[in-house]
């Protein structure tokens, strides 16, 4: 038995009175079956490794999603599920390796909470959180918010400080090659991965602040401010850069918490270049709205 959708025929069997997603043929952008309450399952490693797929929309008679059932869809940004929450749906390793997803949503869930809930795969790699009985109540959102701070002061090469350990005049950023301890290229670029992932979940928990207590509120802000601009480590600074285009509201958090000086904003504007005029231009209407602007930036504005 095999249903048609838009992009996708999809393989099924029977079972009971409905059907069972088993794999697919096709390559569409988005899998909608909402409205199809034949669904009552999709099957172990069904979509494993679909490339194409960036939104999936499933039906309220859903019971369950197999085993790495969209693994290593690298492109798969939504899904949204009809009915309430209900984290038992989903097997293990459900969407592992699905890095660029944004929102898993139910019918009840908040944005705050269909943020999280995929931040919890794709950013602290924590399945539990997905697959828990007690998603979206506060309880959630603690364990959430400890399994994020548990993540900022994990061990990595770097040291908590942003010093580089085993000694900062052994290490050479060029990328070309390892003598003395340097750090070569790819070690490096994953390092930064690690610490942009680090800080883009600070900036997405600050956003979306449900139920966030003031204490663990306090030491994510924290973790900001150590690494903002003109600091040994900046990558909250570099993160807010190269990430402003997709989520331009991070630079509001980013002022509120760090809270720059005049001298220091402008520094930060030269520090953009001459690319990413958005981020730029972002910079000079937050400053112009404060009596703490220059004469430099005011030339800017103008």
């Amino acid at each position: 038995m095999n249903i048609t959708t838009e992009g996708y025929n999809l393989i099924c069997v029977e079972q009971g009175e409905g059907f069972l997603i088993t794999g697919y043929e096709g390559e569409g952008a988005i899998l909608d079956l909402s409205s199809d309450d034949r669904i009552i399952g999709i099957e172990k490693k069904a979509f494993l490794c679909c490339r194409s797929i960036k939104k999936v929309f499933l039906p309220k008679s859903l019971k369950y999603i197999g085993e790495w059932a969209f693994s290593k869809c690298d492109n798969l940004q939504v899904v949204r599920i009809c009915g309430i929450t209900r984290g038992q749906i989903f097997d293990r390793g459900v969407f592992d390796g699905c890095g660029a997803l944004r929102e898993i949503s139910f019918e009840d869930s908040d944005s705050d909470l269909s943020v999280l809930l995929a931040a919890s795969i794709s950013g602290i790699n924590k399945e539990h959180l997905l697959r828990a009985d007690d998603i979206g109540q506060r309880f959630w959102y603690d364990k959430w918010d400890i399994s994020l701070l548990s993540l900022l002061h994990s061990d990595e090469v770097m040291g908590g400080n942003g010093a580089p350990m085993g000694g900062e005049e052994d290490i050479s950023y060029d990328g070309v090659s390892s003598v003395d301890g340097e750090m070569p290229g790819p070690q490096k670029n994953h390092m930064k991965g690690i610490g942009k992932n680090k800080c883009s979940l600070c900036y997405l928990r600050l956003l979306h602040n449900s139920h966030l207590t003031e204490d663990k509120e306090e030491k994510i802000e924290e973790y900001i401010r150590d690494r903002a601009y003109n600091k040994h480590d900046d990558m909250s600074w570099v993160t807010l850069k190269e990430e402003y285009s997709r989520s331009p509201e991070w630079l509001d958090i980013y002022l509120s918490v760090v809270k720059p000086d005049k001298e220091t904003i402008l520094k930060m504007i030269d520090d953009i270049g001459s690319d990413n005029i958005q981020l730029k231009a972002g910079l000079i209407d937050a400053s112009g709205a404060t009596d703490t602007v220059s004469s430099p930036l005011d030339e800017l504005m103008l």
